[in-house]
């Protein structure tokens, strides 16, 4: 449990400095994560045997929960950019996005990868590494949840002013429980990945829209 903690902190903390230290294009960021979040623990912890990566083994009752709670947490997103939209400097996302390369010809292909690769790596960590090493205590509903908040920061930084930037972090935290949650009862990750899709798709529909169409 430590070890997973040290090691999630330490990659988190690594990330971080990537996303705002260093000017490296999105690629070389996505091969950091790639390593830090997927072919490191998968070398460090192959001992744990991921039972949360037997998504065969997912109930349907747990399926359709998580695409009506994906559909709805969409909406939600959408509706809260329409309603926060005068409150977000897009100029400087813009700029955040294009230093990062991710320019209207690269978009589409960098969206898929979003919807899913990086939503993948990121239950894969998140909602299955590490509430696997933290074991049955209630914690592995918090912490996991809480670094995942906090490494997004590292997004919404150069976007949002301090009030948002609490608002979008605490959020993600409260949406991180509902993803544990929803894994809870067929004990795989694809329930969570299924509603992170869906919470992608509604993010990259504004992006659609700040891209191509602001």
């Amino acid at each position: 449990m430590i070890q997973g903690i040290i090691l999630s902190l330490l990659s988190i903390i690594f990330l971080l400095w990537i996303e705002q230290s260093v000017e490296v294009a999105y690629i070389w960021k996505t091969v950091a994560k790639m390593i830090l979040f997927l072919i490191l623990p998968l070398i460090l912890f192959r001992k744990a045997e991921f039972p949360f990566l037997r998504l065969r083994q997912t109930d349907r009752k747990s399926m359709m929960t998580a695409i009506g709670s994906g559909v709805a947490i969409m909406g939600i997103i959408i509706i809260a950019f329409i309603f926060l939209q005068p409150f977000i400097d897009i100029d400087a996302l813009l700029a955040d996005l294009a230093g990062a390369g991710i320019t209207t010809t690269t978009f589409p292909f960098i969206a898929l990868y979003i919807l899913f690769g990086n939503s993948m790596l990121e239950e894969f960590y998140f909602r299955g590494l590490l509430p696997n090493l933290v074991g049955e205590s209630r914690i592995r509903f918090i912490l996991p949840s809480f670094l995942f908040a906090i490494y997004h920061i590292s997004i919404f930084l150069p976007w949002f002013n301090p009030t948002l930037l609490i608002l979008a972090v605490t959020g993600l935290w409260v949406g991180g429980v509902i993803f544990q949650l929803a894994n809870e009862k067929s004990g795989t990750i694809l329930p969570s990945w299924i509603i992170h899709m869906s919470s992608d798709i509604g993010v990259l529909l504004i992006g659609v829209y700040i891209m191509y169409f602001y």
